[in-house]
């Protein structure tokens, strides 16, 4: 072979193997595109799973923050009546619900967020809208979740004063089936402190009215944030 084939040949030799390099690259690089938009799909259709779930708890929530607002509204109006004694039935269940925060407060159905922050999932969602509301509903979340902590302050705070006022013995015979609370069979006594502790307990009792109430506006408009959610999911990714 002269030079010049030889040349030509070691150039075809080159360029047959950068032609199946790169078509290696490209079918590599479809193949790991198309995995990372299945796993979008699978980590999108999850989480409209948990904000669903989200949902429905906050509607239950904001339900019973309703009702223990007018609970207490009815417990400052009873327990500051000259006539008290006669209510005491009512006054004994409204306070005994003052510590009841179990069964109100969010829990957080994050299995979906969690994987998404720390496998880096987060990257994986490439429609900006989609990943705003995504991070805009975490964050409300997260607001809620600290207002929790200064709830259970303020329930601590009202607790020294309710013990001055309400009979330990009486909220004894109020559990039924280990959950329930109900209202005592009669119509039992206040203990002879009352007087002295009602200022305390109306401030106290004022503080923790206060944050039920901005608890319950603050999951009001988490609840609208789940919403927008799930649409614009739904909507971004045609999903029924």
């Amino acid at each position: 072979h002269t030079p010049r084939k030889r040349w030509t040949h070691y150039f075809w030799e080159f360029f047959m193997l950068f032609l199946a390099v790169t078509a290696g690259f490209l079918v590599e690089n479809q193949r790991e595109h198309y995995v990372e938009h299945l796993r979008e799909k699978q980590f999108i259709n999850s989480l409209l799973v948990d904000v669903k779930l989200d949902t429905a708890n906050l509607n239950r929530i904001i339900s019973a923050r309703d009702l223990r607002e007018k609970m207490f509204d009815s417990l400052t109006i009873l327990i500051n009546t000259p006539d008290r004694n006669k209510y005491t039935q009512d006054i004994y269940f409204f306070g005994r619900h003052i510590t009841r925060l179990s069964r109100i407060v969010f829990i957080y159905n994050d299995r979906t967020m969690q994987q998404l922050k720390n496998s880096g999932g987060l990257r994986l969602i490439r429609k900006r809208i989609a990943s705003d509301s995504i991070i805009i509903y975490d964050a409300k979340v997260s607001a809620l979740e600290k207002l929790e902590q200064r709830e259970i302050n303020y329930v601590d705070f009202c607790l020294p004063s309710t013990y001055r006022i309400l009979d330990g013995l009486i909220y004894d015979k109020m559990i039924y089936d280990e959950t329930e609370i109900r209202k005592p069979d009669s119509t039992p006594a206040l203990l002879n402190t009352t007087l002295q502790a009602l200022p305390e307990f109306n401030l106290t009792l004022h503080n923790v009215k206060s944050v039920n109430r901005i608890y319950r506006k603050n999951a009001i408009e988490l609840l609208q944030s789940a919403i927008q959610l799930i649409n614009t999911l739904k909507k971004e990714y045609k999903l029924e």
